[in-house]
């Protein structure tokens, strides 16, 4: 068995224009293949490709990016945001993207029963009630990691800002796993 590394599948992160912005009026000068005014959300939700990273842009300006699962795409994108809004001729100081949360998935490669996981893990940092959801929570001392971990070895981490993060918390994760099982 090899080195067992996790994948990126989502990555959200969040920016501010620093002012009060017109959404319904972007949502309707946008030519964007996807550009939607939602009044009860109080947002505009739009992207640049059908079913590309979703950027969700609200009155105060401030946004939220996800779905991307690459970082070097998710600031391509970042930067294509703040360009279009600049040729709408919205006026903005400069606007950071700051990294929020990354989704990243891996496979212990071996059946975990939960139940003796969830005692060697200890029973204040994991939840499990399979009548309610399939899977072990997890949350280690160590890290802001949250791991969702199945039967089948297949594990979600979420929580961490890169995927070092998340997968320093997988590894930590695999070596219990191997202590306690």
């Amino acid at each position: 068995m090899g080195e067992l590394t996790v994948e990126v599948v989502n990555i959200a992160a969040g920016g501010s224009l620093d002012l009060e912005i017109d959404i319904e009026q972007i949502s309707q000068d946008s030519d964007l293949p996807v550009s939607n005014y939602d009044p009860e959300c109080n947002a505009t939700f739009l992207r640049f490709e059908e079913d590309g990273e979703l950027l969700i842009l609200y009155t105060s300006g401030k946004y939220i990016l996800r779905g991307g699962d690459d970082f070097d795409n998710m600031y391509r994108v970042n930067d294509q945001f703040l360009s279009y809004l600049t040729e709408l001729g919205i006026e903005f100081n400069n606007s950071t993207l700051e990294i929020k949360n990354v989704v990243a998935v891996g496979d212990l490669e071996r059946e975990i029963n939960l139940e003796a996981l969830m005692i060697g893990l200890g029973l204040e940092q994991t939840e499990y009630e399979p009548e309610q959801f399939p899977g072990l929570i997890y949350r280690p001392m160590e890290n802001h990691c949250v791991l969702l971990i199945f039967s089948s070895g297949k594990v979600v981490v979420t929580g961490g800002k890169t995927k070092e993060e998340d997968q320093t918390a997988f590894e930590d994760l695999k070596q219990e796993v191997d202590e306690f099982l």
